[in-house]
């Protein structure tokens, strides 16, 4: 009989329950709160402080460990052997993870969408493959703006933002249908669009200065990482990696920059990568974080043994529904989207439009909501932003 080995930093959680329990409080905890970093006047870090913000996390760098990196992968590989079973012998291609379809995998129906992406790629039989991606205009500018990004520590500057940014995307063959949809814009949407991204590249160019060269910048660095003989492979793209890798001490940061609104579902992103890293080699990256240009807010995470053992969870919990077993649980715990609600308290809709809160005047609870009508714990922000507000 074969035994599952658990990594160092998941010791307390070798039972199915206590797991369960140590993934939601591991993933519903630090990264999810967000440890937004601004200036000491209230504003964005810019400049050296903000290159010092990503450099230094208040932890000491983790050393290079081996037999944690053993463990994490043997964890990982004993896990996927029974959801990929006898499928393996006779694949016809392999199950790639991204960030996305982990996300898609985990979400709870309501907030589980049909416009995900997928890169195309093979699957093992009875696994589910991507479907194609929906573009709107969020989606664009995001993509805009992170190829100014990369333009900008790179180079150090853009004449032209929406001018640049389309052409670096159009360097891309994996972007051309995003690019053709830019081009396609109603005039009205593509002023709104272009608007946005020169404000955003303003923020840029005043906050980030040129990498020096001895920060070893990578722009779109490609991390992939293979998993059971080849039947799964982790990929993940971040936008930066800086540091020199070194073989007796974590020297990397990966950095995500995102366009919109801090979600939740961030934090996991950063998991997942610093995740793929671990498993190239024995040294994890020592940071992973997410940049917002909109905002000039920076998230780092550091990374350690615990912070790779939760995102191992979460990857085999994906893993499975992937490859055709279970669906996630409805009841949010592993929903980035729901997951606030676990701290809240919950609002609750009914189909026919009718809100709840619990102590609301004049609403019901979750507890004296008919039965025969379909409910859904919904986050009050990502609903209700206008009561929110209030």
């Amino acid at each position: 009989m074969r035994t599952t080995t658990v990594p160092r930093g998941a010791q307390d959680v070798r039972s199915q329950e206590p797991r369960a329990a140590a993934v939601r409080s591991a993933v519903s905890g630090r990264g999810d709160a967000g440890a937004a970093v601004r200036g000491s006047a209230g504003g964005p870090l810019s400049g050296t402080a903000l290159l010092e913000r990503l450099r230094v996390t208040g932890r000491a760098r983790p050393a290079a460990d081996p037999e944690f990196a053993a463990e994490l992968r043997t964890f990982l590989e004993d896990g996927l052997a029974g959801p990929i079973g006898p499928a393996a012998a006779s694949r016809t291609g392999r199950l790639l993870m991204t960030r996305d379809r982990l996300s898609h995998a985990l979400a709870c129906p309501v907030h589980r969408s049909a416009a995900w992406s997928g890169e195309p790629t093979g699957a093992l039989p009875g696994g589910r493959t991507g479907e194609p991606r929906t573009f709107s205009t969020p989606l664009a500018c995001g993509a805009l703006v992170g190829a100014l990004f990369r333009q900008i520590v790179a180079v150090g500057g853009t004449d032209d933002p929406m001018a640049d940014a389309l052409e670096a995307l159009s360097l891309d063959d994996r972007q051309a249908p995003l690019v053709d949809w830019i081009r396609g814009l109603p005039a009205a949407e593509w002023s709104g669009l272009a608007a946005e991204v020169d404000r955003q590249a303003a923020g840029l160019l005043e906050r980030w200065p040129t990498l020096d060269a001895t920060w070893l910048p990578r722009t779109q660095e490609m991390l992939r990482a293979q998993l059971a003989d080849g039947a799964v492979e982790l990929g993940v793209r971040v936008d930066l990696a800086v540091g020199r890798p070194n073989r007796h001490e974590a020297s990397v940061a990966l950095l995500d920059v995102v366009s919109g609104a801090r979600r939740p579902g961030h934090a996991d992103d950063r998991r997942f990568a610093a995740l793929v890293a671990a498993l190239r080699g024995p040294v994890p990256p020592f940071a992973v974080a997410t940049y917002y240009s909109r905002t000039g807010e920076l998230d780092v995470d550091p990374v350690d043994h615990e912070y790779l053992v939760a995102a191992a969870q979460r990857c085999l919990a994906a893993a499975t529904v992937l490859l055709g077993g279970e669906r996630a649980p409805s009841d949010g715990s592993t929903c980035a989207a729901c997951r606030p609600l676990l701290r809240r308290p919950p609002v609750v809709v009914a189909v026919d439009g009718a809100v709840g809160a619990g102590g609301s005047t004049g609403a019901r609870g979750p507890e004296h909501v008919d039965p025969a009508i379909r409910v859904h714990p919904v986050d009050p922000v990502v609903a209700f932003p206008q009561v929110a507000a209030a």
